[in-house]
């Protein structure tokens, strides 16, 4: 797995194999990072899937993670550590940035298993004893929370039985607090309103943190199997073949020009017949 940290403005690259790795600024750590406290960070990877704990405080894409809580990091993530330094999970090169493949690609870190991409949006457990769990908004309304009634139950002591809802609606999901007294906090602020989810965003509830993915969703909105209606499709054709030049263009259908001919010839005939007949 690939990483840069950087200090004073300067980054460092460097790879990790798989396994358990301990990081700081002590003469004992693992990946010694000058400037860093020792022992600040403990890397866990495995199946390309990364946890990260640390024994102080420090941020994911600036939403902030308790001491001793272990976090899953995704690739493109950025760990905020003391003295403005950082620390950022590189993606794989070639890997995709957007669409179902980017989709496939988190589900596949988060789940250890080879299921297809779904199409709606989810929620991901990044903390705690359900870490890694990913859960289908499928519904317009799903309540999370520890009790046994909830949609989305917690394993966390520290959450309230009906905790938060979030609400599906035309232009996203909204999330709400159920007004618990721990709170609900988006992106690290508490919650004081409902708050509509945005891709990315991070959920926290008690000492669980849950990252939103918004569903996978063509701009357009068209079916590409659906067929095309009959006057729409000759307007096209009819276009197209406008744009082409003439000794391209497909013959066409003169043959009622031709059958009208024929029909005024035999008129004149029968006409000048009669005539001659009556003379």
């Amino acid at each position: 797995m690939r990483f840069e940290f950087e200090h004073l403005g300067t980054p460092t690259p460097f790879e990790l194999t798989e396994g358990l790795h301990q990081l700081g600024g002590g003469p004992e750590d693992h990946v010694h990072l000058e400037g860093l406290p020792p022992g600040l960070l403990t890397l866990r990877i495995e199946s390309q899937r990364l946890m990260v704990e640390a024994v102080r405080s420090f941020t994911v894409n600036a939403v902030r993670v308790l001491p001793g809580v272990a976090r899953l990091v995704l690739p493109g993530e950025v760990l905020g550590l003391p003295d403005g330094m950082c620390l950022r999970v590189l993606a794989e090169p070639g890997a995709p940035e957007r669409g179902v493949g980017t989709v496939a690609v988190l589900k596949g870190l988060l789940t250890d298993s080879e299921t297809r991409p779904s199409r709606a949006a989810t929620l991901t457990c990044l903390t705690g004893l359900d870490v890694g769990r990913a859960h289908a908004l499928a519904e317009a309304c799903t309540n999370i929370g520890r009790g046994e009634g909830v949609a989305l139950r917690l394993r966390d002591r520290a959450v309230s039985r009906m905790h938060a809802r979030i609400l599906r609606e035309d232009s996203g999901f909204v999330l709400e607090d159920l007004g618990t007294p721990n709170g609900v906090f988006l992106n690290g602020v508490r919650l004081e309103a409902p708050a509509r989810l945005a891709d990315g965003d991070v959920v926290e509830l008690g000492r669980s943190l849950l990252r939103f993915q918004a569903a996978f969703d063509d701009a357009s909105g068209a079916n590409p199997d659906a067929p095309e209606p009959v006057e729409d499709a000759a307007a096209a054709r009819n276009g197209a073949q406008a744009l082409l030049p003439p000794e391209r263009r497909p013959p066409r259908s003169d043959g009622w020009i031709i059958a009208l001919g024929v029909l005024l010839a035999l008129s004149g005939l029968v006409l000048t017949y009669a005539l001659t007949a009556a003379g």
